[in-house]
């Protein structure tokens, strides 16, 4: 079992996250209405959310993403369940920790999410604010045992600045994924140009730069503008399956076929990604499907060095 992400990194070439939780708890009978969502699923279903780590671990992952999308206490004030916040947070990190137990192999990343709807970029609070409560959910999350943290779905240069500056704060290994307007051609969910976005967060010293919960057509778009001359970390690429929906959030696509995911990785590799995975609406299957594209590439790379 790799000591570290960086370990991890080095000895597999590509590292492959895990795929989609929320929209997996709903496949499996568990309800997640907003505004809540999934964030107490590791009290209401913990096995039940035990067993998706631990498919997906199966299914090839390398790292599970613990699930504390929503254990924020910014995220639980507004339901008057703050004081829940440390405890909810500290449960999904030892469901997600006890799945790695079981496979005997995975690190576990800790999710920070934008505090407010993750595809509604105006609402995004204030610097002020964005810094604190970030810094108060790392900290939880590093108490609670994660190996790694990973911002992701940020919809702002600005929240995900402040989120992963908190997140530095902790010592761990940052991972920092920006959300794409799934219409465009790679800008952000707010419309800032993608660009630009990362030329005000590349200076931070994150291990990893991504892109998430977007369409895999636009995925690829980014992808291409993403390979930076001398940019030494990773880049990488986690796509989304299906539509906003009102009530439980997400409404996954059920026309494409699980098998049809690892196409996608593929070109994505060809593009530079050595950090994939899935996002809302994946579900293992998908992800077998991207560790058969995985584990090519490894071969491939293997016998270039040889």
């Amino acid at each position: 079992m790799a000591a570290s992400f960086a370990d991890l990194l080095a000895t597999q070439g590509v590292v492959l996250l895990d795929g989609a939780t929320g929209t997996e708890l709903q496949r499996r009978g568990v309800p997640t209405p907003l505004p809540l969502w999934t964030a107490d699923a590791a009290v209401r279903a913990a096995d039940v959310l035990r067993q998706i780590h631990l498919d997906y671990l199966e299914a090839g992952a390398d790292i599970v993403t613990a699930n504390t999308f929503r254990t924020a206490p910014y995220s639980l004030r507004k339901l008057g369940r703050e004081p829940e916040a440390a405890e909810l947070t500290r449960r999904s990190v030892e469901v997600a920790r006890a799945a790695c137990a079981e496979a005997g192999r995975g690190l576990v990343a800790g999710c920070m999410a934008p505090f407010e709807d993750s595809h509604r970029p105006e609402r995004v609070p204030s610097g002020e604010v964005l810094l604190h409560e970030h810094a108060a959910h790392a900290r939880a999350l590093r108490e609670a045992g994660v190996d790694l943290l990973l911002v992701e779905t940020m919809n702002t240069a600005r929240e995900a600045h402040d989120a992963a500056t908190a997140a530095l704060e902790t010592g761990l290994p940052v991972l920092l994924g920006l959300i794409l307007d799934p219409h465009g051609e790679g800008e952000l969910l707010s419309g800032e140009d993608l660009d630009v976005a990362w030329a005000h967060l590349r200076p931070l010293p994150v291990a990893g730069l991504l892109v998430n919960c977007t369409p895999p057509a636009v995925i690829a778009s980014a992808l291409e503008r993403m390979q930076w001359s001398g940019e030494s970390r990773p880049i990488g690429a986690y796509a989304n399956f299906g539509r906003e929906e009102e009530r439980s959030g997400w409404m996954p696509d059920t026309t494409t076929p699980p098998e049809a995911y690892g196409d996608f990785v593929r070109e994505w590799l060809q593009l530079g990604a050595r950090l994939v995975g899935g996002c809302c609406g994946t579900t293992p299957a998908h992800l077998r499907s991207a560790a058969q594209a995985v584990r090519a590439w490894r071969e491939s790379a293997g016998s270039a060095r040889r």
